[in-house]
C-alpha cells in the first residue's frame, strides 16, 4: 500500500538460480522464458532473474527467488488474466482499447494494471 511502483527494491542484489529440477519444470511450464530456448532458459535464467531483481526484491516474506516465484504462481492462479479479459468479451486476436482491458481487469482485482503497447513485437520489452 505504498502509493509508489516497487521496483529494484534492493540494488546491488544477486539472483540465485532456480536448482530444483520441479520448481525449474514448474517455471519452464507455467512462466516461460519465451526469448530463448529451454537449454539456455535452464542455464542462464536471465527473464527470471530479471523479474526477481525488479519484483521479487520488493516482494516482504517471499525474499527468496523459489518463494517470490511461488507467490506469482499462485496469484496468476486466483486471477488469470485469459478468463477475466474473456468474461468481458476480450477476445485474443483482436484489437481492444487499452482503457477497456484496463477496466476488466481493474474489475476483478481491484487495482489498477500496468499496461503498454510494444510497437515493435520483433524487440520485446521484459
Amino acid at each position: 500500500n505504498k502509493n509508489t511502483l516497487l521496483n529494484n527494491c534492493a540494488p546491488g542484489a544477486t539472483y540465485h538460480k532456480i536448482d530444483d529440477p520441479g520448481m525449474f519444470k514448474q517455471m519452464d511450464d507455467r512462466w516461460t522464458e519465451l526469448t530463448s530456448d529451454v537449454k539456455d532458459s535452464k542455464k542462464y535464467q536471465r527473464f527470471w532473474e530479471h523479474e526477481f531483481l525488479k519484483h521479487g526484491t520488493c516482494c516482504e516474506g517471499h525474499d527468496t527467488e523459489e518463494a517470490y516465484f511461488k507467490l506469482a504462481m499462485r496469484l496468476k492462479d486466483r486471477f488469470d488474466l485469459l478468463t477475466i479479459l474473456r468474461a468481458s468479451g476480450i477476445i485474443p486476436g483482436n484489437y481492444y482499447s487499452i482503457d477497456s482491458i484496463q477496466k476488466a481487469i481493474e474489475g476483478v482485482t481491484r487495482a489498477v494494471p500496468n499496461l503498454y503497447c510494444n510497437p515493435d513485437p520483433n524487440n520485446p520489452r521484459m
